[in-house]
């Protein structure tokens, strides 16, 4: 996949090409199920209610000359929020044993198909023989990115999928839940089933909990296409892209660890309050504090394909540290970069006047599940520093090759993070 990761990079004079967007065929960010899908209010079941909440529930409005923006517990890229989340259940009291989709607007969820005893989303897994209470899995509605950001934008839907997996992560740890992230499975399986064709790729799944020792077939349905985009314009690249990054192999498992040490409560704050930082004080931060955004992002994550990737740091403003180029605890150069970083950010001063600006970096080998790590690790970053009480901004975009240059690697820089006061 290196080539495209390559062919999508952004350069000072791709940056000027004046694309533009067309807001005739803006895409809507809201899938509906039509109503002859039951809906399902979780009045009645609170713990399933917040743990949805947190993974992509909608925490706040913001309102526009032109309309309200509704925000999610999981940041995306422009506020496009090109993912939807699909849940299955067994054995949840209170809940018809069924595959589902979470509507973030309204709260509910719609039933798409009641399983039998012996069917589900386990069908698709590469080891059919446990099933499992809840269920997850996260797609991608293209458009509603490539709207705006035209080939790139499958670089953000897997990005924005790590985003909403880490949001699970979360969810989980505040409920105690234990959670594993699949990113192998049979995709085009269960698109055909969904009804999704082209337009909606499956991302990732999560398996909550051991499961227990049942063997499962993949469920007996085939689900009509429902629009999830309004307008609608195919990009042959990214679907092209898309079906060839699927193709994973020679995966080493991850192991997990803890990524917040915080109380659930505070944690559970912490999800509901993050936000997207527009602009910083260029304030500093404690070297303590540093640290707990840092240990956050490297914790061990429990994936079957744990691809290794490295953290460059350009220090800025951080007490009791030498201003510099970091990485694995160690300064490469010592120096003032926050003028240069602002600009390898697209020119933007989120990179300058930051605490820290993270670039997260890694050989293109296994891009699915590398990038949706990348962006998992981006929302442990958000929510450490949220919880320390300052802020985070992800940046998707960059001049790609002079990052590169300028962090001295071959490898290919997958995502920027700003964090600071």
């Amino acid at each position: 996949m290196e080539d495209y990761h390559r062919q999508t990079i952004h350069t000072w004079e791709s940056v000027r090409s004046g694309r533009g967007m067309d807001w005739d065929l803006q895409p809507e960010v809201f899938k509906r199920y039509p109503p002859g899908f039951a809906m399902v209010a979780l009045d009645q079941l609170p713990a399933l209610r917040d743990f949805l909440q947190y993974c992509c529930g909608v925490t706040a409005e913001k309102k526009y000359p032109g309309g309200t923006c509704s925000l999610r517990a999981n940041p995306s890229a422009g506020a496009l929020y090109p993912c939807e989340l699909y849940l299955q259940s067994r054995g949840v009291s209170g809940l018809v044993d069924g595959i589902y989709h979470f509507e973030p607007l309204s709260g509910n969820l719609r039933l798409l198909h009641p399983l039998a005893a012996d069917e589900g989303l386990e069908g698709y897994l590469p080891r059919t023989d446990r099933a499992y209470e809840l269920l997850l899995f996260i797609s991608t509605i293209y458009y509603r990115s490539s709207w705006k950001y035209g080939q790139r934008a499958l670089r953000y839907c897997l990005l924005d999928s790590g985003h909403m997996l880490g949001a699970v992560e979360a969810a989980a740890r505040v409920q105690g839940r234990s959670c594993s992230f699949i990113s192998k499975f049979e995709r085009e399986q269960l698109q055909d089933d969904f009804g999704f064709e082209n337009r909606e790729p499956a991302m990732a799944m999560v398996a909550c909990g051991e499961g227990r020792s049942k063997q499962i077939v993949r469920p007996d349905m085939t689900l009509p296409f429902v629009n999830g985009s309004g307008s609608f314009i195919s990009d042959p690249v990214i679907e092209a892209a898309f079906q060839k990054m699927a193709e994973c192999s020679d995966c080493r498992p991850g192991t997990a660890d803890t990524p917040y040490t915080a109380e659930s409560e505070a944690l559970a704050g912490a999800i509901l309050r993050r936000r997207s930082i527009r602009s910083f004080l260029g304030k500093p931060i404690t070297a303590g504090e540093y640290e707990k955004v840092v240990q956050a992002a490297m914790a061990g994550l429990d994936i079957d394909c744990g691809e290794p990737l490295q953290l460059f740091i350009v220090v800025n403003r951080v007490e009791g540290m030498e201003p510099g180029l970091y990485t694995d605890g160690r300064c490469l150069r010592s120096g003032d970069f926050s003028a240069i970083t602002g600009y390898l950010c697209l020119e933007q001063a989120l990179g300058a006047e930051s605490a820290a600006t993270v670039f997260l970096v890694a050989d293109c080998r296994n891009y699915l599940p590398l990038m949706l790590k990348a962006g998992l690790i981006g929302q442990r970053v958000y929510l450490a520093s949220t919880l320390q009480g300052f802020g985070c901004s992800g940046i998707g975009a960059f001049y790609d090759q002079e990052v590169a240059d300028f962090l001295e690697t071959d490898k290919q820089v997958l995502y920027a993070l700003a964090f600071g006061r």
